[in-house]
C-alpha cells in the first residue's frame, strides 16, 4: 500500500533548498577536496568560482521548486492543497 505525499508549496520550497544545498556541497566540496588532496590546488576557493557556484545554486533552487510545483499540479492528487470557496462580486455597469 502506498501512502500519498501531502505536499504543500512551503514543503516543496524547503525540499528544493535542502536538496540544492546537499547537491552543491557534495559536488563542489568534493571537487575542491579532490583537487586539494591530489595537487594542493586552491584556485577553486577564489571569488569567481564561489560566485559562480552561488549563482548556479540560486538558479537551480528556483527551477527545482518550479519543477516540483508543476509535477504536483499535473500529476498530484491535490490532497495537500486547501481550496476554499470565495464569492466575488463583479462591478456593475453605470447607466
Amino acid at each position: 500500500m502506498t501512502r500519498p505525499f501531502f505536499g504543500t508549496p512551503a514543503l516543496y520550497l524547503k525540499v528544493a533548498v535542502i536538496t540544492t544545498l546537499a547537491f552543491i556541497v557534495w559536488l563542489y566540496g568534493g571537487m575542491v577536496l579532490v583537487l586539494w588532496l591530489s595537487s594542493g590546488s586552491t584556485w577553486l576557493l577564489g571569488w569567481k568560482p564561489v560566485l559562480f557556484v552561488v549563482l548556479f545554486s540560486l538558479w537551480y533552487c528556483r527551477y527545482a521548486y518550479r519543477w516540483m510545483m508543476r509535477l504536483d499540479g499535473q500529476y498530484g492528487s491535490g490532497s495537500g492543497w486547501d481550496l476554499t470557496e470565495t464569492a466575488v462580486k463583479l462591478p456593475e455597469i453605470r447607466s
